[in-house]
C-alpha cells in the first residue's frame, strides 16, 4: 500500500464556517476507536472521492490530535493499493466496515416497524443512514400514500409531494429529513438527491437547504418535493454527517435576457472528471416565445434546459445505468424572474448513454428514464434560481463557468490540508508540540516501565536499548530505577528522546504520574541551564479502560519542562483525553507564542513525537555485563575493548 499522511481536520473555523472544539474531535477520535474495538473492525474509515461512498480508493485512519502554538490538527494518514490483491483486500476491509456501521440499525428495527403497524418484516434489511432507517420497497409509500401516490391529497402528477404540506404535518429537523410526530417516525427526501443515487451517500444537504430557504421566504411559490418511498426511520438516532466539501455560490451575473441562444457544452477538465465524475455539461437556451396571459395579453419566455454528463455508472440505480441530472426552467421576460423550475435525473442504460453521450443537447431525443425531484411555479428572483440551480448541480463547477461566475479556486472543492492555506512563513520546527494518540492495549506489572522500541545494530544483531540522556535526566532515572539489565545510551548532540514511559493504573495512578512527571520536569530544567540538552521530546503513556492514551511533548527543552511541570494541574490520567485537551491547548499557546511552523511529523507513525538527528554524533552508551559477554563470545567485540558507563574506550 501506499502511505500518505497529512491534517485531516483543525479546531479552526473552517471555510463552511465551521468550527470544532479541540475536545470534541478528541471524542470523536476516541469513541470511534472504542467502536471499533467492540465491533471487530480495523480502526479507520474507508477513503472515497468526494464523499461517495461507491468509489473507495484507500484507507483512511486518524494518528492523533496535534497541538502547537497555532492550533490542534488531527493527524492522519490514507493507504491506497498499488496492485489486484491490495485492491481485493481493500474491499473487503471497507465492506467490513460498512456492514458492521451501516447495517447496525437492527436493535431498532423492530421498534421502527411496530411504530408504522407493520406486522412483516420480509424483505426489510436495517441501515444506518442519517438515522436508523429500515429500508423496503414502497415501505414509506404504502404508510403515506397522501405524500407519494399521483392524485392522492396534494401529490402531483410527477409524484411529488406538496412541500408546504409536508412541513405543516411534519418537522424538517434536518435539511431533507422530516419528523412525523404523530407516528414518530421519519421521512425522507428521495434517494436520487444523493450521491451516485444511493442510500450509501449523505442527502445534498447544500440543495435542499436552499430549497427550504426559499419556501421559507418566498410564500408565492408553488414548492414541490420527491420523498423516499423505500425508507423509514426512527427519530432518537438522528445523527449530524458533516462532509468538509466547500462549494460556495458563485459570482453571477443576474441578466439572462442577453443570453444567445442555442446549444452551449462546456468539458470538465481532468480534476473534476477525477474527483466529481463528470465528463462535460450541456447547456441549451431556447428561442423566446410567446404565450397567452391571463388578461389577454402574450408574455414572451425563454426555456433553459441543462443536463450534467457523467464518466462513472450510478451504483444506486444498477445494471450499468448512468444516472445524469437534468434541470428545466423558464423565464418571464416581463417579470425579470424564472416562472417554473424544475429538476430531474435522466437514467440511461448503457447503450443509450453512449449514443447520448455523443449528441447535442437538442437533438438527444428521449432514451432516458425520467424522474422528476423537484419542481418551483410562480415567480423565483434570477438570484435565487442560480443559487438552488448550483446547489442541486453540487461539484460541477461547469455551471458557474458557463453563467460567467467567479471561477476561482473558492468554488472548487477544499482538497489540501490547512498547511497549505497558511500564508505566513514558516519554521522548521515548532518551539512546543505535544501529540496524543490512542492504541488499544493493556499495562501490567511495575508501576512505572520504559518501553523498549529502539535499536541499533551491532554485528547482525539488533539491540535494544533506552535514551536516558548525559546529565541530570540520565541520574535521576537511575536513581529511580534500575537499569542495569538493559543497554542504556546518551547523546552529546544537546538532543534527547525519551523512551516511551509507561504508568501502570494500579493504586493511586494520579499520585504516581504526578509525582514523576515533577521530578521529570526538575531534571529537565537543569540540563537546560547547564546546556547539555537543547530540545528535547517526552512521552508519557497509560492505561484508560482498555485503551492506551499516550502524550508526548516536544519541541524546546525549556519550553518542554514548562509543560511537564504543569501537568499535574491539567491531567488526570484517570480521565479521558476529551476532558482535558482544552486546557492543554490553553498552556501549550501561554507557553509559547503563536508561531507558523510545520508539523513535526517525526516519531508520528510510532505513535510519539521525536526529534531529528542529523550526520554523526557522539554518544555514551552503557551496556550489560551479559550482553557484553555475549558480544566477546560472538566475536563481535574483541577482549581489549571494556565497555561501561561512559561507553567503548
Amino acid at each position: 500500500m501506499r502511505v500518505s499522511r497529512g491534517v485531516f481536520d483543525t479546531d479552526q473555523v473552517n471555510r463552511s464556517k465551521m468550527r470544532f472544539p479541540a475536545s470534541e474531535l478528541m471524542r470523536a477520535h476516541q469513541n470511534h476507536r472504542r467502536e471499533c474495538q467492540a465491533r471487530g473492525v480495523r480502526c479507520g474509515t474507508p477513503c472515497n472521492l468526494q464523499h461517495d461512498m461507491h468509489r473507495l480508493i484507500g484507507w483512511s485512519c486518524e494518528l492523533g490530535l496535534y497541538l502547537d502554538s497555532e492550533m490542534v490538527r488531527v493527524l492522519g494518514q490514507i493507504e491506497e493499493p498499488e496492485n489486484e490483491t491490495e485492491r481485493a483486500q481493500l474491499r473487503s476491509i471497507a465492506e467490513s466496515y460498512w456492514t458492521a456501521f451501516h447495517h447496525g440499525a437492527v436493535p431498532l428495527q423492530a421498534e421502527i416497524l411496530k411504530r408504522a403497524e407493520i406486522a412483516e418484516s420480509l424483505g426489510a434489511r436495517s441501515l444506518q443512514l442519517e438515522a436508523a432507517v429500515v429500508e423496503k420497497q414502497g415501505i414509506a409509500a404504502t404508510l403515506y400514500p397522501e405524500l407519494f401516490i399521483p392524485g392522492v391529497g396534494k401529490v402531483h402528477k410527477d409524484g411529488l409531494a406538496d412541500y408546504r404540506d409536508v412541513i405543516d404535518r411534519m418537522i424538517e429537523i434536518q435539511p431533507g429529513i422530516f419528523h412525523d410526530t404523530d407516528r414518530d417516525l421519519l421521512l425522507f427526501a428521495h434517494r436520487f438527491f444523493r450521491r451516485s443515487l444511493s442510500h450509501r451517500n449523505k442527502l445534498n444537504v447544500d440543495f435542499l437547504q436552499k430549497f427550504a430557504t426559499i419556501a421559507a421566504t418566498q410564500p408565492g411559490l408553488r414548492v414541490r418535493l420527491r420523498l423516499d418511498p423505500d425508507i423509514i426511520g426512527h427519530p432518537d438516532s438522528v445523527r449530524n454527517i458533516v462532509e468538509l466539501e466547500y462549494w460556495r455560490g458563485p459570482l453571477y451575473d443576474d441578466d439572462i435576457a442577453n443570453i444567445k441562444n442555442g446549444v452551449a457544452e462546456h468539458k470538465a477538465d481532468e480534476r473534476t472528471r477525477k474527483f466529481e465524475g463528470i465528463d462535460r455539461t450541456h447547456v441549451w437556451w431556447k428561442s423566446p416565445e410567446t404565450r397567452d396571459g391571463d388578461e389577454e395579453r402574450r408574455s414572451e419566455f425563454r426555456t433553459f434546459e441543462i443536463e450534467e454528463l457523467i464518466e462513472n455508472p450510478s451504483a444506486g440505480l444498477g445494471d450499468d445505468q448512468f444516472g445524469c441530472r437534468y434541470a428545466h426552467a423558464e423565464f418571464s421576460a416581463e417579470e425579470d424572474a424564472i416562472t417554473h423550475f424544475d429538476g430531474a435525473i435522466r437514467a440511461y442504460p448503457a447503450d443509450d448513454y453512449l449514443k447520448r453521450i455523443d449528441a447535442s443537447i437538442d437533438r438527444a431525443g428521449k432514451r432516458s428514464e425520467y424522474t422528476k425531484l423537484f419542481r418551483l411555479d410562480n415567480a423565483l428572483p434570477i438570484k435565487d434560481w442560480k443559487e438552488i440551480l448550483t446547489a442541486y448541480f453540487r461539484g460541477n463547477n461547469l455551471i458557474p463557468e458557463y453563467f460567467r461566475g467567479s471561477t476561482d479556486t473558492d468554488i472548487a472543492t477544499e482538497q489540501g490540508s490547512d498547511q497549505n492555506i497558511i500564508k505566513d512563513i514558516k519554521s522548521d520546527s515548532p518551539d512546543i508540540a505535544a501529540l496524543v494518540t490512542l492504541a488499544e492495549g493493556t499495562l501490567s506489572g511495575p508501576p512505572i516501565q520504559f518501553f523498549l522500541d529502539q535499536f541499533f545494530e551491532m554485528g547482525g544483531h539488533e539491540i535494544y536499548y533506552l535514551e536516558v540522556g548525559v546529565g541530570q535526566v540520565a541520574q535521576r532515572l537511575r536513581a529511580m530505577f534500575d537499569l542495569s539489565t538493559v543497554p542504556t545510551t546518551g547523546f552529546r548532540d544537546g538532543i534527547l528522546n525519551l523512551p516511551r514511559i509507561a504508568f501502570v493504573p494500579d493504586g493511586d495512578l494520579k499520585t504516581t504520574f504526578d509525582g514523576f512527571v515533577t521530578v521529570l520536569a526538575d531534571a529537565l530544567s537543569a540540563d537546560v541551564e547547564t546546556g547539555i540538552t537543547q530540545r528535547a521530546a517526552v512521552p508519557v503513556t497509560w492505561e484508560d479502560d482498555g485503551m492506551l492514551v499516550t502524550l508526548a511533548v516536544a519541541g524546546k527543552a525549556d519550553k518542554v519542562a514548562a509543560v511537564l511541570e504543569r501537568l499535574p494541574n491539567l491531567i488526570d490520567p484517570r480521565q479521558p483525553p476529551s476532558e482535558w485537551i482544552e486546557a492543554l491547548s490553553g498552556t501549550i499557546k501561554a507557553i509559547a507564542p503563536k508561531q507558523p511552523s510545520e508539523v513535526m511529523w517525526d516519531g508520528v507513525s510510532r505513535g510519539i513525537l521525536e526529534i531529528k538527528r542529523f550526520g554523526e554524533v557522539e554518544q555514551q552508551m552503557q551496556l550489560p555485563d551479559d550482553l557484553i559477554r555475549k558480544l566477546r563470545e560472538t566475536g563481535i567485540i574483541s577482549d581489549d575493548v571494556s565497555i561501561g558507563a561512559d561507553g567503548p574506550a
